[in-house]
């Protein structure tokens, strides 16, 4: 305890200030006393010892009183603060309303801890954006990764279709050319009978068509593009799932612009992305409800556009997985019930006939798809 306070006095400025004044006045009274007694002989040496140091220690009272208060005190304060601020207390302030030096360090100090603190939340706000970017990259390096999966799957899948895709037209071309033979065959009074053999040649033809257009996408072979009524187009389809048992319960709406001119493209391929958005939107209405189809004309950018917007009465898209809808195997459907190929096959098409292919949608208010196709063929 005795050695805290010797080295706290040791070390203080006031004490420095103190011991150092006290020596001079020390050694000034000593020298003063020695010349007052020489001179007068008849003063009593012991009253002027009295009086001088009296007046010593009440001169160095009086001084270590001021120096504690305007100058230890203001600096014990401002290392008081000092240590405030080394701990991360940037809110600390000194109160101090002096205007001297000291005064003014205070101030300079209090402007500091306010600029330190500034600077400290900017540092704290930039190192969450950062870690929010980090962490947005490292989301799209995966999912980049995903893609690259999905990119082999795909390659093995068009691969797989090239193998298979012989036998499939076989057995097709045998139900096209027996139903044929069989058409030759029946009375035309049969018309009943007829009419469900073109429909068994129809669909046959169709299927045929479907898979020769999937291996066409999976080797990216060109579009065979020939001028088309896009109206017809999107009626003929409805004519073919219509009669489909998942579309019993759907009303269809459609509100077709007739001074939309013929656009030039694969009219199968086009087809074949109007079941997709159609059979998706009946899944996920659950069979029940009603699909929009309106076609416009549209100029973006100075190209004019035929517009065909699907739209369904279902649940909508949830926010987060509207960006990877035309992700390839990327589904929202249970296991076994979707392959994910859908829409990744609608956006090759579309883009193979250099058009777009979006989605608007808001949860609890149904799902909007937008297909814009040139009408001045850009080629292949």
């Amino acid at each position: 305890m005795k050695m805290g306070i010797f080295r706290y006095i040791f070390h203080s400025l006031t004490w420095k200030l103190i011991f150092t004044i006290g020596s001079m006045m020390v050694i000034w009274g000593v020298l003063f006393t020695y010349l007052f007694i020489a001179n007068n002989p008849h003063v009593k040496t012991a009253e002027v010892l009295l009086y001088g140091v009296s007046f010593v220690v009440v001169i160095s009272t009086a001084l270590g009183i001021i120096l504690y208060s305007f100058v230890t005190k203001p600096i014990g304060k401002l290392v008081e603060a000092m240590g405030k601020l080394s701990a991360g207390d940037m809110d600390y302030r000194i109160g101090l309303k002096n205007k001297d030096e000291i005064g003014i360090l205070a101030n300079s100090f209090n402007s500091m801890s306010g600029e330190l603190k500034i600077y400290k939340e900017k540092m704290e706000n930039w190192t969450k954006e950062l870690e929010s970017e980090v962490q947005k990259k490292t989301a799209e390096i995966i999912r980049a990764q995903e893609q690259l999966i999905n990119a082999e799957k795909l390659a093995s899948l068009g691969r797989m279709v090239a193998g298979v895709v012989h036998e499939m037209n076989n057995p097709l071309t045998g139900i096209i050319t027996f139903a044929h033979m069989m058409l030759k065959r029946i009375p035309k009074d049969r018309k009943e009978d007829i009419e469900d053999l073109n429909v068994i040649i129809n669909q046959a033809e169709r299927c045929s068509k479907i898979v020769s257009g999937l291996l066409g996408f999976a080797r990216k072979a060109a579009p065979e593009k020939k001028p088309t009524a896009i109206n017809s187009l999107i009626e003929n389809t409805l004519l073919i799932i219509k009669n489909q048992m998942k579309f019993h319960n759907i009303t269809f709406d459609l509100h077709l612009d007739n001074k939309i001119p013929e656009i030039t493209i694969d009219p199968n391929q086009i087809q074949q992305v109007f079941l997709n958005l159609l059979i998706n939107a009946s899944d996920a209405m659950e069979g029940k409800g009603k699909i929009t189809i309106t076609s416009s004309m549209v100029n973006e950018d100075g190209i004019d556009y035929v517009e065909i917007a699907f739209h369904d009465t279902g649940p909508g898209l949830p926010p987060e997985i509207k960006g990877r809808i035309f992700e390839p195997f990327f589904t929202t459907k249970p296991a076994g019930k979707g392959t994910g190929l859908g829409l990744s096959v609608s956006y090759g098409i579309i883009k193979k006939h250099h058009g777009q292919i979006s989605v608007s949608s808001q949860p609890g208010q149904g799902a909007s798809f937008y297909i814009r196709l040139p009408v001045q063929d850009m080629g292949d």
